[in-house]
């Protein structure tokens, strides 16, 4: 079927072993050229995965696992081919479609350093417990600049003398609030399409987007599934 025929079509989905995945529709790269984007769902000979076809019949990929019983996706291998395309941003836009219509709790990956700033752009959070890491991304926070960042730089004030054991807290979720100074700083950064050096962040971690951050970034998802001409609302 002719690429144009299928753009701005509504997304149709269909149901499989009690999950609900969307039928083959196409979106937009980043110089408008056309993208197929469709499932390989329940496949014998390769993993559940999103394609994306491009009009040079290349091939980008998303390797994501759908657990209705738990009620969580998680996402494994992203490929992009080209690169620097929007075709990464199309694919995970695709499995946060799919998430959000199986009304699903978590989304869990684990993204490489080089990566995280992307996920973070969609409303993903870091999940990590190691001290030195958090530390870490806390004290770039405090170097940045900007006032857009002073209300960052006051939670790392915060925060940091509470990791570091200065200051004692017996707040279970310390750690995680932590993590979210760094996530925001990350989000903030990527919408503004300023680019962090990965290089600054010690290693790779689990990462989490919660149902809850549909509330939060609904706005921003939505303009990107317009951006990229699909027709899908959070």
């Amino acid at each position: 079927m002719d690429f144009q025929i299928l753009r701005r079509q509504p997304i149709e989905f269909f149901e499989n072993k009690g999950v609900k995945y969307f039928k083959p529709f196409v979106a937009l790269d980043k110089t408008k050229k056309p993208l197929k984007v469709y499932n390989l769902e329940d496949c014998q000979y390769s993993p559940p995965s999103i394609i994306a076809e491009n009009h040079q019949g290349k091939f980008s990929s998303y390797e994501v696992y759908l657990d209705s019983n738990t009620r969580t996706m998680i996402g494994d291998s992203l490929a992009a081919d080209p690169r620097n395309q929007g075709i990464g941003e199309v694919l995970n836009l695709a499995a946060l479609m799919e998430f959000h219509k199986n009304k699903f709790n978590r989304f869990n990956l684990f993204s490489l350093k080089e990566a995280i700033q992307f996920y973070t752009r969609f409303g993903f959070k870091i999940i990590n417990e190691d001290k030195g890491f958090i530390l870490n991304n806390l004290r770039n926070v405090e170097k940045s600049k900007g006032a857009i960042f002073n209300e960052l730089r006051k939670d790392v004030a915060f925060f940091k003398p509470r990791i570091e054991g200065k200051i004692s807290s017996d707040d279970k979720y310390l750690t995680q609030r932590a993590n979210d100074v760094f996530s925001n700083f990350l989000k903030e950064l990527s919408r503004k399409h300023i680019k962090y050096n990965s290089s600054k962040i010690d290693h790779g971690t689990n990462m989490e987007f919660s149902d809850w951050e549909f509330e939060i970034n609904r706005d921003y998802l939505n303009s990107l599934f317009d951006k990229h001409e699909i027709n899908y609302k959070v």
